[in-house]
């Protein structure tokens, strides 16, 4: 590609870069890693890890686009806009969801594994994972919703809103306290989060998805658990946690020396753009977030994913952060459009999702070329170049 995304200086600091990483969830060491050690071994050596990333992903996007076509507006058995309406989703597609999903968790844990095991790690295989990660976040968390629906018997348009934005948060915020602290601390909820979803996935095929609608107390429900242990476990665990090991870091002087102003600056992209889309959503004449949620959610997450591999790259690189997103421009004179102009705000967003996923994608892809060619690699191949 004629357009280069990597500075010299961001070269220089891959070159130099040393993987540093802690996993220390209960769940993670002493049952999903001994269980990813053995299930490793039945992929052949030949295989790169980069290749078990990337299907991985795959399988995430093939269960967003079954559920697009059964269930289009998140609506599963509940209502919208007042009127009840019910997208019939074949009992069968639960266990085929449910095996999707425990694959590519699969894949995702033994990744890593296979790069030790073939001897191929490199900063381009924790670029790639990572980034691919941060476009799979927001697919797992729009998914579970079709089990939910909405309606009084579930949760509304504007609480898994809510809920999408804690787990971006939750996801950009381990990256964040890498850029502060030069390690990254794996989130305890990862696992935890994982295999909640298998079982809720599992729930649906065996007691159908009308099981989430059942009375725990009063006019709670068990779709209610799921929105307080979403974002309890960001509150009240991965908050404190990640605040826990940067103060750790300050104390045993084993950070990156950055200064109050120069740490704080992950932020910005983070909050700009969640606030810009959230803001979109509360003025929207035509209740955007409500009438086309998928695309909606698409969006966010497109950008989401964006700024999250800008942080990853100027962490790895050892090089500041960028603090604005280029694909945040369109998006603040859509929010000015708002409250100017009448448009057809479903037309824009559909359209400013193309650009953006479009722009994304040769990001993504302008990037691995360049590291394959800066480390002298193929991206899907364990073949030198």
């Amino acid at each position: 590609m004629a357009r280069s995304y990597l500075t010299a200086a961001q070269l220089d600091g891959f070159r130099r870069y040393k993987y540093s990483s802690r996993d220390t969830s209960p769940l993670a060491v002493y049952i999903m890693h001994p269980f990813w050690n053995n299930a490793v071994k039945i992929f052949p050596t030949w295989l790169a890890p980069n290749v078990m990333t990337f299907l991985g992903w795959v399988l995430t996007v093939a269960i967003f686009i079954v559920l697009c076509y059964y269930d289009p507006y998140l609506v599963a058995a509940g209502s919208r806009n007042g009127h009840h309406e019910q997208y019939n989703i074949p009992q069968w597609i639960w266990i085929y969801i449910a095996i999707a999903h425990f694959s590519a968790h699969t894949l995702d844990g033994c990744d890593g594994k296979q790069a030790r095991r073939t001897n191929s790690s490199s900063p381009l295989g924790e670029l790639f994972d990572h980034g691919i990660d941060s476009m799979a976040i927001w697919l797992i968390g729009v998914c579970v919703f079709s089990i939910f629906g909405q309606g009084p018997l579930s949760l509304t348009m504007w609480e898994y809103h809510w809920i999408v934005v804690v787990i971006l948060i939750g996801f950009y915020v381990a990256h964040w306290e890498k850029y502060i602290t030069g390690v990254l601390f794996l989130p305890w909820a990862y696992d935890f989060s994982q295999l909640t979803l298998l079982g809720i996935y599992l729930s649906a095929h065996f007691f159908g998805i009308n099981f989430w609608k059942f009375p725990l107390y009063k006019d709670i429900y068990l779709t209610h658990v799921f929105k307080w242990i979403a974002h309890s476990s960001f509150f009240c665990c991965f908050f404190p946690l990640s605040l826990y090991n940067i103060y750790r870091s300050k104390v045993e002087k084993t950070d990156r020396g950055l200064s109050l102003g120069e740490a704080l600056k992950p932020g910005i992209p983070l909050f700009t753009c969640l606030s810009l889309f959230t803001l979109w959503a509360w003025y929207s004449p035509s209740n955007i977030l409500q009438a086309h949620p998928r695309l909606f959610f698409t969006s966010l997450g497109i950008v989401f994913s964006n700024a999250t591999c800008r942080l990853i790259v100027s962490t790895m690189s050892h090089q500041k952060c960028e603090i604005f997103n280029y694909m945040l421009i369109p998006l603040i004179f859509i929010n000015i459009a708002v409250f100017l102009v009448d448009f057809n705000e479903v037309y824009v967003l559909a359209i400013y999702t193309l650009i953006i996923g479009c722009a994304h994608v040769d990001y993504g892809v302008g990037v691995v070329n360049e590291m394959c060619n800066m480390l002298r690699i193929r991206c899907f191949s364990l073949k030198p170049l």
